[in-house]
């Protein structure tokens, strides 16, 4: 066992320096019966002839030694044993410092006092030289002037000041091969080709690869630059450029926007068949740019707001993929397609449109924690195409070898920022060390975080980006948003007076901070006679689903959510949506409304404020002005008084205050 092993099981321990270990045992375990410690001191009685135990008595002789403190775990051995054992083999009582480094030999007999320090210099020395023997002399060999030797020669020995001493050179020290002052230079260069070498090997042999499936339609490719500005511009002002430097030689070759859906899809009619069954009248701003750059192989990274059609946008070019490889589906030995999702209303969301195009046979599942595991297995084993899961559900499903990443060539992070808000970016980076580096890489965001733009640097080839009107963050601008002012104990009565005011075809979704807050206010609504669902994240995968289902049929007109439902819940005729509790961050108070106002109707937020959410005020503010809206003066007030108190903090004029949290909460109801 190493020194620094022994060293963790010490400092375990509540007992860190003067342990007294015999006959009780020194870092042992606490939760020993009294039997049991009663038994270990008659037995360390008998073995000592009748002397008794150690503990409490006054001794004749003592000598102390200095070691190194880490040193000090493994003389005491685990649980304490080899010191128990030095105490029983020479009748002392041994008393080991770690703070200071210090080990007390106490006894009658300065011959086993001296034998006993022998033995602990043999035990440090056995840990200095590693896994080589020390070729000192075992047993009571060791005398008196060993102390004098190189190893224990610079150890001060003077009690009122422990500490003036310089540690002894280690074996490793005395080695030629290692030198504790030798500088180590490591050859990063050297590695990182070493590796990219590595990872050409592993992927040489990968079956070829086919991308580009475009044929440009005439009329547009016809279109002059102005011509193709007008649409971008009419398309919500879209953007597109490359996300990093090109060189100034190097041609953009982005691909026009489209306007019908025959420019892009007319090579493949029963494709087309299937979106003109879902009667949609021309392609949303995100689908007329991206569906040529996906149809070209390119690797894209759409930004735009909620429910703009960012699934359809990186489906449709997914299922041609697939169906046009070189090498027939039966022979790929796995799917071709995947798509991650921070949340399982998401995945299920994507799944449920992908089952809307049945287009060649594809298959798609959807695996996500909490599902029936079981049944998900099954359905890979007998060959899909699209595999929709969330994060730490595929991690399991890949360590247990029932899925192989490697045979996918188009990957879809989807609404990437909400994964690396939730920590999933070691997942995910794992994800992507088993996937070939020439896949086609899709990254959907509604806002382009630094997280992101990492993420996409590490993993993309040359992405290009599609924003939908503005990199600054804002709101849709089909919902009307209200903001009212108030006292955390008003929210409930003002939720209850709205909830009985509603009109037979409103349709509701009301957003808590936390699930404790969303099961209470669902509880208090039934108790008062109003029918609603809960959803959140420790309830039940088939009571979440339930509760989707019921709010999408109509049979419930409230739903109670967190977070989990802020993202990728697509429910067409939803009317209001309530920030009951004013979200953390301001990004996700722009996806919460985004849950209404979809698919081209209207809808309404209603978001109740309270004093401990001024430190989001001046942000929400820059969101209400620029959709127009109303902005209340209160909550002008609450935004120039938050202000104030930072000026006064930065100035030093006002003591600071312990906490923290989002949105700079901490700052709390005392102060506004």
């Amino acid at each position: 066992m190493s020194d620094w092993e022994d060293d963790e099981e010490y400092d375990d321990k509540p007992q860190v320096s003067n342990v007294k270990s015999f006959p009780k045992r020194s870092y042992g375990d606490n939760r020993r019966s009294d039997d049991s410690r009663r038994r270990d001191r008659d037995s360390c009685i008998n073995r000592n002839s009748g002397r008794g135990s150690t503990y409490g008595r006054s001794f004749q002789s003592k000598e102390s030694l200095y070691v190194r403190p880490e040193s000090i775990g493994r003389i005491v051995g685990r649980a304490g044993s080899t010191i128990q054992r030095l105490q029983l083999d020479f009748n002392v009582r041994i008393d080991a410092d770690k703070s200071r480094g210090k080990v007390t030999v106490l006894g009658d007999d300065k011959g086993k006092i001296n034998d006993a320090l022998n033995r602990i210099r043999q035990i440090v020395d056995e840990g200095h030289d590693g896994n080589n023997q020390s070729q000192r002399p075992h047993g009571s060999g060791y005398n008196r002037s060993d102390r004098n030797n190189q190893a224990y020669r610079s150890y001060g020995r003077d009690d009122d000041n422990p500490f003036d001493y310089h540690y002894p050179k280690t074996s490793y020290d005395r080695n030629e091969n290692y030198s504790a002052n030798q500088d180590i230079i490591i050859d990063y260069n050297a590695l990182n080709k070493k590796a990219e070498l590595a990872r050409a090997e592993r992927w040489s042999k990968s079956p070829p690869l086919t991308k580009d499936f475009y044929v440009e339609h005439t009329e547009v490719a016809n279109m002059d630059k102005d011509d193709v500005a007008q649409i971008r511009l009419q398309n919500n002002n879209t953007t597109v450029s490359r996300v990093f430097e090109q060189q100034n030689d190097e041609p953009d070759n982005i691909p026009n926007p489209i306007w019908k859906f025959e420019q892009c899809f007319g090579q493949y009619p029963d494709l087309l068949a299937e979106v003109a069954k879902q009667q949609f009248k021309k392609p949303s701003p995100i689908q007329a740019q991206a569906w040529p750059i996906l149809l070209k192989g390119e690797d894209l990274i759409g930004i735009a707001q909620t429910g703009t059609g960012k699934t359809l946008a990186f489906l449709l070019p997914a299922l041609v993929h697939i169906e046009y490889q070189s090498i027939p589906r039966s022979e790929r030995g796995g799917p071709n397609v995947l798509i991650l999702a921070p949340t399982r209303e998401l995945a299920l969301q994507i799944e449920k449109e992908t089952n809307k195009y049945s287009f060649r046979g594809i298959k798609a599942v959807c695996m996500y924690g909490g599902g029936n595991r079981r049944d998900q297995i099954q359905h890979v084993e007998q060959g899909v195409e699209v595999i929709i899961c969330t994060p730490g559900r595929l991690n399991d499903l890949i360590q247990a070898k029932v899925i192989d990443v490697t045979t996918v060539t188009y990957l879809v992070l989807d609404e990437a920022d909400r994964m690396l808000d939730m920590g999933f970016e070691p997942q995910i980076r794992k994800i992507l060390l088993d996937i070939r580096p020439d896949r086609q890489t899709i990254m959907t965001s509604a806002t382009w975080p630094p997280g992101v733009r990492r993420l996409a640097q590490s993993f993309m080839s040359n992405p290009i980006q599609v924003c939908v009107g503005s990199l600054d963050l804002a709101a849709t601008h089909s919902v009307r948003q209200v903001v009212e002012v108030v006292e955390e104990g008003e929210k409930f009565d003002m939720i209850k007076s709205f909830v009985k005011s509603m009109r037979s075809d409103d349709k509701i979704i009301v957003f808590c901070g936390k699930k404790v807050r969303a099961d209470d206010l669902s509880s208090d609504l039934t108790l008062a006679g109003y029918l609603c669902q809960a959803i959140h994240g420790s309830r039940d995968q088939a009571d979440r689903e339930q509760a989707i289902a019921d709010i999408t049929s109509g049979e419930v007109k409230i739903l109670i959510a967190t977070n989990v439902a802020s993202r990728g819940l697509d429910i067409d005729d939803v009317t209001h949506v309530i920030n009951y509790d004013f979200p953390r961050n301001i990004e996700e108070y722009v996806h919460r409304i985004g849950r209404t106002g979809r698919a081209g109707r209207t809808g309404t937020s209603i978001s109740y404020v309270t004093r401990s959410d001024w430190g989001l005020a001046a942000e929400l503010i820059k969101i209400l002005e620029e959709a127009g809206q109303d902005v209340p003066d209160k909550l002008r007030d609450m935004a120039d008084r938050f202000n104030k108190m930072k000026g006064r903090r930065s100035d030093g004029n006002m003591p600071g205050r312990r906490g923290g949290g989002g949105g700079n909460r901490s700052y709390g109801h005392r102060n506004y």
